[in-house]
């Protein structure tokens, strides 16, 4: 069976087709674990960077028409087993089992929370902490602020810089899907942007004075942010 599953880079990038093919079934199967495969996968992963000889797709995966790659097509923990009952015995089939709990991976919309790890003057870099109050599937998913994201008014006179610095947690949403484990965030509303701020010399959390600034309650110093606005829980 042919399935075809089309991932966009959001924001003008070039969209990525993932063409997969070759899906097997088995019937009688030993399971092993391959240390040459991930512990984890969510779609579009790579389980194996190709399809060897003798080694087929199974349930949960299959094989990327374009760099021959076999993907996982569920979130799960891929396994090799041995096809016993097959037209070629002893045969190797590669299968991505499903985990009992619904596993929490970002989509477009989602809340997120995150602490920024890089800031350059285009983006803003964001290691993904928890996704709607959940910890994220494989806890590896990274988030991009870009520029034009940061906020609705004035977007030609934002400086990425000066709104995040490296160690702010953030609050955002996902704007639409990068390339694999990688998102595109905006900070494009009131309730969203710096959640916390510490400043770099005592170490305090900052307190928030305005949209767009932070103080600390030691040295007195401010600084710029995109604030998110606080809200009593």
């Amino acid at each position: 069976m042919d399935s075809r599953r089309r991932r966009g880079g959001g924001g003008g990038g070039d969209g990525v087709v993932v063409a997969c093919v070759r899906r097997a079934t088995t019937t009688t199967m030993t399971t092993t674990t391959t240390p040459s495969m991930p512990r984890w996968v969510c779609p579009g992963d790579v389980v194996l960077d190709a399809a060897r000889a003798g080694v087929t797709p199974g349930a949960g995966c299959a094989v990327c028409e374009t760099s021959g790659a076999v993907r996982a097509t569920v979130c799960g923990a891929p396994k090799c087993a041995t096809d016993d009952a097959g037209s070629g015995a002893g045969a190797i089939v590669v299968v991505v089992e499903r985990d009992g709990v619904e596993p929490v991976v970002p989509r477009v919309g989602d809340e997120v929370f995150g602490r920024v790890s890089r800031v350059d003057e285009r983006q803003a870099r964001v290691d993904v902490a928890a996704v709607n109050g959940r910890a994220p599937a494989g806890g590896d998913f990274v988030g991009v602020i870009r520029k034009q994201d940061v906020r609705m008014t004035e977007i030609d006179k934002v400086e990425v810089e000066g709104c995040f610095r490296a160690g702010d947690v953030v609050r955002a949403k996902v704007l639409s899907l990068g390339d694999a484990r990688s998102f595109y965030l905006t900070t494009a509303s009131d309730a969203l942007g710096v959640v916390q701020a510490r400043h770099r010399a005592s170490r305090e959390v900052m307190l928030p004075i305005s949209w767009t600034e932070v103080q600390c309650p030691v040295t007195g110093e401010i600084e710029e942010r995109k604030v998110a606005e606080i809200t009593d829980s």
